[in-house]
Protein backbone atom coordinates (compact mmCIF):
# COMPACT_ATOMS: atom_id res chain seq x y z
CA UNK A 1 0.00 0.00 0.00
CA UNK A 2 1.44 3.34 -1.01
CA UNK A 3 1.68 6.23 1.41
CA UNK A 4 -1.02 8.19 -0.40
CA UNK A 5 -3.32 5.15 -0.41
CA UNK A 6 -2.70 4.70 3.33
CA UNK A 7 -3.60 8.37 3.87
CA UNK A 8 -6.81 8.07 1.83
CA UNK A 9 -7.89 4.97 3.73
CA UNK A 10 -7.12 6.53 7.11
CA UNK A 11 -8.97 9.71 6.10
CA UNK A 12 -12.06 7.58 5.42
CA UNK A 13 -12.02 6.14 8.97
CA UNK A 14 -13.60 7.58 12.06
CA UNK A 15 -11.58 10.47 13.49
CA UNK A 16 -10.56 8.44 16.55
CA UNK A 17 -9.23 5.55 14.49
CA UNK A 18 -7.46 7.88 12.08
CA UNK A 19 -5.77 9.86 14.84
CA UNK A 20 -4.75 6.68 16.64
CA UNK A 21 -3.14 5.23 13.52
CA UNK A 22 -1.37 8.45 12.60
CA UNK A 23 0.03 8.91 16.09
CA UNK A 24 1.09 5.25 16.30
CA UNK A 25 2.77 5.51 12.89
CA UNK A 26 4.61 8.62 14.11
CA UNK A 27 5.92 6.62 17.05
CA UNK A 28 3.92 8.13 19.90
CA UNK A 29 3.32 6.10 23.03
CA UNK A 30 -0.08 5.01 24.30
CA UNK A 31 -0.25 7.80 26.87
CA UNK A 32 0.05 10.45 24.15
CA UNK A 33 -2.56 8.76 21.97
CA UNK A 34 -4.89 8.44 24.97
CA UNK A 35 -4.48 12.11 25.83
CA UNK A 36 -5.10 13.19 22.24
CA UNK A 37 -8.28 11.12 22.06
CA UNK A 38 -9.49 11.70 25.61
CA UNK A 39 -9.66 7.97 26.37
CA UNK A 40 -8.10 5.81 29.08
CA UNK A 41 -4.56 4.64 28.33
CA UNK A 42 -5.71 1.05 28.79
CA UNK A 43 -8.07 1.35 25.82
CA UNK A 44 -5.43 2.47 23.32
CA UNK A 45 -4.04 -0.96 22.34
CA UNK A 46 -7.53 -2.24 21.50
CA UNK A 47 -8.40 0.98 19.65
CA UNK A 48 -5.24 0.75 17.54
CA UNK A 49 -5.80 -2.96 16.91
CA UNK A 50 -9.34 -2.32 15.65
CA UNK A 51 -8.15 0.56 13.46
CA UNK A 52 -5.35 -1.56 12.00
CA UNK A 53 -7.84 -4.35 11.33
CA UNK A 54 -10.12 -1.96 9.47
CA UNK A 55 -7.18 -0.63 7.49
CA UNK A 56 -6.11 -4.15 6.49
CA UNK A 57 -9.67 -5.24 5.74
CA UNK A 58 -10.27 -2.13 3.64
CA UNK A 59 -7.06 -2.74 1.72
CA UNK A 60 -8.80 -5.76 0.19
CA UNK A 61 -11.40 -3.44 -1.32
CA UNK A 62 -10.62 -1.28 -4.35
CA UNK A 63 -9.97 2.38 -3.60
CA UNK A 64 -12.59 4.65 -5.10
CA UNK A 65 -11.17 7.51 -7.13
Amino acid sequence: MTSSEWERRVDAMSPAHGVALRLRRAGYENVVIATALGVPVESVPALVLVAQGKLERDSDDPVEA
